[in-house]
């Protein structure tokens, strides 16, 4: 008998019993489609973060440490101590000022917007190496008095369900390239979009750091980045400023730091202990729900090899081996569960693409060897929880079979 007819034969009798088989199937789906998109998910914002380091792997940043007890609430960063570093840290290159800036109530033809306040300096869209696409960049004199001008990122213009939220901007599908959009109760007049960049940028409101202290009266700084000469420097770079900015908190040996400085490097690497972590963990999740799945099959596929004993006897009867008997119950165990993997990946895209339209900051990601994985997986489950049926089904005798009611 061949390869062929045996899983014509499968195919035939799960077909036979398309609602019972559907339902044995539903643990397998549960496992892996929860397993592939949690790894869609974790895959989809490492990608995201590696396109936020992109070239700048020579990238510090500093921020107020939070988790002190010793420094709760003291914040160290002013302008001048910017300055400072860039003139006394050895091995620096250029410091950039993040201020503490909110989240923009802002409106635009009367709808309203959601996006991020970032007031910058005249060199942050070099530094990290964006571009205009429509419109202008900001001028000199711009910086200089103060003017309402914003430049705003790609996303308030792209698309449905491509903005921040879901759904469209009021500016989609416009290039909106002089008109008003009142932030925070104050006018300002668009000046330019910026070319798609990645989340930590297309949803932002740019606006000068002049205009921004001038009309919010805020100077208050969350920290910096810097930029080291190089990537190969960037490390030393990172001690030199760790010391230099020890020396400025004035805290005594022994007390918990103020500051804490992180480079991007050391950002993806935290990111990936705790993606592997959390991937263990759901590994967990996923196999016991695999080995409900595969329990749920066998219990089907016992319930099928009782259901047929007749048939047995009469194909033993006439020459089928114990060979033939229990290849066919694997077979038939087999594609069941290949079955849950299909419709778990059908069920894992239509989530994951759902999850990419309502946050589409970053978009999950099911690569090749996740279903390759999800196939080797459903085939291991079908031949281990398939293999005692059809052992049960080999070793039945004929005259017993033909005589079971």
């Amino acid at each position: 008998m061949t390869l062929f007819l045996f899983i014509k034969q499968a195919i035939s009798s799960i077909w036979a019993n398309k609602l019972r088989s559907f339902l044995s199937t539903l643990g397998i789906v549960i496992g892996i489609s929860s397993f592939v998109i949690m790894l869609a998910i974790g895959e989809g914002a490492k990608q995201s973060m590696l396109e936020g380091i992109g070239n700048n792997g020579n990238i510090i940043k500093v921020s107020q440490n939070f988790r002190s007890e010793d420094s709760s609430g003291k914040n160290i960063f002013t302008e001048a101590l910017a300055k400072e570093i860039e003139k006394k840290v050895p091995l620096i290159k250029k410091v950039i000022i993040n201020y503490s800036a909110p989240n923009g109530e802002a409106t635009y033809d009367s709808q309203y917007v959601y996006g991020s306040i970032k007031p910058i300096s005249n060199d942050y869209f070099a530094f990290k190496s964006l571009e205009i696409e429509y419109g202008s960049n900001f001028s000199k004199d711009d910086f200089k008095n103060g003017e309402k001008f914003v430049i705003i990122g790609n996303a308030f213009i792209k698309k449905a369900d491509s903005f921040m939220g879901g759904g469209d901007s009021p500016m989609t599908g416009t290039i909106p390239i002089g008109k008003k959009i009142n932030i925070a109760g104050e006018n300002f007049i668009i000046l330019g979009i910026l070319k798609e960049k990645n989340w930590e940028f297309d949803n932002n409101l740019f606006i000068t750091d002049t205009t921004y202290k001038r009309i919010f009266n805020d100077n208050s700084i969350s920290g910096f980045e810097v930029s080291a000469i190089d990537e190969e420097n960037v490390e030393k770079a990172q001690e030199y400023l760790n010391y230099f900015l020890f020396k400025k908190s004035g805290v005594k040996t022994g007390e918990d730091l103020p500051f804490e400085t992180r480079t991007d490097k050391e950002m993806l690497k935290q990111f990936n202990e705790m993606s592997a972590k959390f991937s263990l963990l759901l590994a967990g999740i996923g196999a016991i729900a695999l080995i409900v799945g595969g329990i749920g099959i066998m219990n089907i596929m016992v319930v099928s090899v009782t259901e047929r004993t007749r048939e047995i006897g009469i194909r033993k009867a006439i020459g089928a081996t114990n060979k033939n008997i229990m290849f066919q119950f694997l077979i038939e165990s087999i594609i069941l569960t290949l079955l849950g993997s299909v419709i778990a990946v059908g069920v894992s895209w239509g989530v994951v693409t759902v999850i990419g339209n309502f946050f589409p900051e970053f978009q999950p990601v099911i690569n090749s060897y996740v279903l390759l994985i999800a196939i080797i997986v459903s085939v291991s489950m079908g031949i281990i929880f398939g293999l005692m049926p059809a052992w049960k089904a080999a070793k039945l005798k004929p005259i017993d079979a033909l005589h079971f009611e």
